[in-house]
């Protein structure tokens, strides 16, 4: 049996030539105006990649996760009944797809056989919700104020997780990975189904207006707000009894695109994407040349780029699957213009 394309660039520690190609080779920190193509190997199996082992371990898109408990109740009713509703809790993660998302394949293991998960539909649902967040301050806070510091021992484990997350927040400065956007500037922690107001002293009134944290000073806020939520329908369906066939459902009906002849032009885009070596890539500037129109045609991406001049801001394709010289690859392509 032939030698993958993995175990060939993993022998030869990188493949010979491929940076020496116009547009292939390291990452540009900040050249911007590029395309870059590059791709993450699937190790195992492509069913092994997609399958969830533990649904209960997808975080919900909220500071502080739902119970295990609660999303057990979800996956109850979802084989029970062949659908549920569940709000913040992706499942199904939804992979950026330039001006849209895509949602991802999943598959579930239960009571021995294999299941498909689907999103029947999305929508933005409002909530009526405490919210609890601090705001770092330049200013010492006034002589009269009420100051709390590290390690807050007067408040209950619950709370102390709360005010962490909600300092966090802040320091942390991005919210992209949670989900949450910011509430009139704030970064907050939500009260949801799993986290009681009524045993938390944080809200309604905290009992302290300041808290000093790694000798800077953040404000308290707690607020009652309406706020909006995704709100997501799963529905299950059985695709197999087997692993095995699990296998071949989902090499099937999952890939984008297979390589399995390429140009040699066409291989010199694949071969610099897929390299190993620590900040190896494909690049090339605008225009898409052929050699790279032709990967980006097979992984559906090119029906949904637009010209690079069109966007203002980095645009994303990302999950795209494909076979290369006997491996499996996840591809993902950005335009930082």
């Amino acid at each position: 049996m032939p030698s993958s394309r993995r175990a060939l660039l993993r022998s030869a520690g990188a493949l010979a030539g491929a940076s020496a190609t116009a547009g292939a080779g390291c990452v540009s920190i900040g050249a911007g105006d590029r395309y870059v193509l590059h791709a993450d190997d699937v190790d195992g199996s492509l069913a092994s990649h997609l399958l969830v082992a533990d649904p209960t371990a997808v975080r919900a898109s909220t500071r502080l996760d739902y119970d295990a408990a609660t999303k057990r109740d979800w996956l109850d009713e979802l084989f029970g009944t062949g659908r549920v509703t569940a709000v913040q809790w992706p499942l199904v993660e939804p992979d950026e797809w330039g001006d849209d998302v895509r949602l991802r394949p999943t598959f579930l293991q239960h009571e021995g056989a294999f299941h498909a998960v689907t999103v029947e539909r999305t929508r933005q649902v409002d909530r009526d919700r405490w919210l609890f967040a601090v705001e770092r301050t330049d200013e010492d806070p006034p002589s009269d104020a009420t100051v709390r510091s590290e390690p807050f021992d007067s408040l209950s484990e619950r709370d102390r997780e709360i005010l962490q997350a909600a300092l966090d927040a802040v320091y942390a400065g991005n919210d992209g990975f949670l989900g949450e956007p910011d509430v009139d500037g704030l970064r907050p922690v939500q009260y949801h189904r799993d986290v009681s107001v009524e045993e938390s002293d944080l809200v309604p009134d905290p009992p302290f207006e300041y808290v000093d944290y790694y000798d800077d000073y953040y404000r308290v806020v707690a607020e009652q707000r309406t706020v909006s939520v995704p709100e997501r329908t799963f529905a299950v369906e059985r695709v197999a009894s087997t692993r095995s066939e699990l296998e071949v459902h989902v090499e099937e009906t999952v890939p984008d695109a297979r390589f399995e002849d390429p140009s040699d032009a066409v291989r010199e885009v694949l071969d610099a994407a897929v390299d190993e070596e620590s900040g190896q890539r494909y690049e090339e500037e605008p225009p898409v040349s052929d050699a790279l129109s032709t990967v980006l045609d097979d992984l559906g991406i090119a029906d949904d780029l637009r010209p690079a001049d069109e966007y203002d801001e980095r645009v994303d394709f990302r999950g795209a699957v494909a076979s290369y010289d006997g491996d499996w690859y996840v591809f993902n392509l950005y335009l930082d213009p």
